[in-house]
């Protein structure tokens, strides 16, 4: 009962302050790697909730979150977050023996710059620097993972826009860095989880790699539909040399679909 109290309160209050709010559900397929250099991934499907939430202050979109903290003309300071699923070590052979991996919350500032629109436009085009505090959790505990930052580039675009439906497209670019306790969280081994064909390795803070995405969506007011495809690039990147690492580069793909079942438009 409380945390339907709870849900119920925010329900009220989003609905209050949003300019755009649509709630649905539906399933999500991907194809992701237990972590960023393995050689083995996870395939998922499964039911997932739909919200799309925009409001002066916020925007919370089916993979993103973002907070709209100060802007001055084309620059913007926005707060954003992210997250990396969970890892059974039994089933990644080169984690055979170590302790799994959690899920890893982030959230911290990015500053953009818009070349091309803004935020909330249809269409834009910005370059940025983040940088995010992450947090390892199996939900009984939190363990301090470090930092993750660097520059990034993003654009979007509409291609197809009627009365009925729209079909965006974008692209998004990272260098990414973060600090040797992030690193050593995925890719460091101590003594006791060293073994003959996995010696003892501690990383140090720097470069960890690039990536590049490719999204497609088509979004209508009763359903949406979407994919991505992103390419992890590892090579001369701090944690390369880890046993933990098994090749330089990585893909991960993905494809949902969602009923909104609620929508409400127009504050």
């Amino acid at each position: 009962m409380p945390w339907l109290v709870l849900l119920l309160c925010l329900f009220s209050s989003m609905s209050s302050a949003a300019s755009k709010l649509e709630i649905g559900g539906g399933v999500f397929i991907a194809d992701i790697p237990h972590y960023l250099g393995s050689d083995q991934s996870e395939q998922y499907i499964m039911p997932v909730p739909y919200i799309r939430y925009q409001s002066d202050d916020l925007d919370v979109d089916r993979n993103s979150f973002t907070g709209y903290l100060w802007h001055n003309e084309s620059l913007h300071l926005d707060i954003s977050a992210g997250v990396s699923l969970a890892v059974d070590s039994e089933e990644n052979q080169a984690r055979e023996g170590m302790d799994d991996l959690d899920w890893v919350f982030e959230l911290g500032p990015s500053l953009n710059y818009y070349f091309i629109g803004a935020p909330k436009t249809a269409k834009q085009f910005s370059i940025g620097l983040f940088t995010r505090k992450a947090m390892a959790t199996d939900f009984s505990s939190v363990t301090n993972a470090g930092w993750r930052y660097g520059p990034s580039i993003y654009f979007e675009s509409p291609l197809i826009v009627s009365s009925g439906y729209e079909v965006t497209t974008s692209v998004r670019a990272n260098a990414n860095f973060a600090d040797h306790r992030y690193l050593d969280y995925y890719y460091g081994i101590s003594a006791l989880d060293s073994r003959n064909e996995r010696s003892q390795f501690n990383t140090q803070s720097g470069y960890s790699g690039a990536d590049l995405s490719i999204g497609l969506n088509f979004d209508s007011k009763k359903y949406w539909l979407g994919g991505f495809i992103k390419y992890h690039h590892l090579a001369q990147s701090k944690q390369q040399r880890s046993p933990l690492v098994k090749q330089d580069s990585n893909i991960s793909f993905g494809f949902g679909v969602a009923w909104k079942f609620y929508t409400q438009q127009g504050k």
